[in-house]
């Protein structure tokens, strides 16, 4: 394997973890479980499920069984979503340490990994629950959605590729 595809195949890695946990994150804002305070945090679940309703026209009844779903894994969701934080801190912390501690940032970009991998379980598992309440059309519209979101994915290497090379 080539190093560009390596490289490839870690940042899309990087991007699909990254995609999970802000799935996660989704989740937990849609179960009402957000740590914000003040006018704006106090709306964001609300607002956001509302938007996503609409893109899909969830009936009234498919949003209130989705958010049973999401609810019945409410302290799955806030365990992981508190993980992936405190593994993004202390990673973020040891990067900046004065001397760097190659050790310590292996390790704990390990434990990040495994923080991504929980939340991208965690996702699939809830997903499969969540599915089976959209209609037909409505699980093509998200399916849609991710294929934009791995195009736009796709862009964003080629661009960041130029970038380094001088090339834009």
């Amino acid at each position: 394997m080539s190093i560009p595809n390596i490289r490839r195949s870690v940042l899309i890695a990087a991007g699909a973890g990254a995609l999970a946990v802000s799935a996660l994150f989704t989740g937990r804002l849609l179960a009402g479980q957000t740590e914000r305070h003040g006018p704006r945090g106090q709306d964001m679940a609300p607002r956001l499920f509302a938007r996503i309703s609409r893109h899909l026209e969830l009936t009234a009844d498919q949003q209130a069984r989705i958010r049973a779903v999401l609810k019945d894994h409410a302290a799955e969701i806030e365990a992981q979503v508190r993980a992936g934080r405190d593994a993004r801190r202390a990673l973020h912390e040891a990067v900046l340490g004065e001397p760097p501690d190659e050790a310590a940032v292996r390790g704990l970009a390990q434990q990040l990994g495994d923080a991504h991998a929980g939340g991208a379980l965690l996702f699939a598992k809830i997903r499969a629950e969540a599915t089976p309440i959209l209609t037909a059309e409505q699980q093509a519209k998200l399916q849609d959605f991710h294929a934009r979101r791995r195009h736009r994915g796709d862009a964003s290497l080629e661009k960041l590729q130029d970038w380094l090379r001088g090339e834009n």
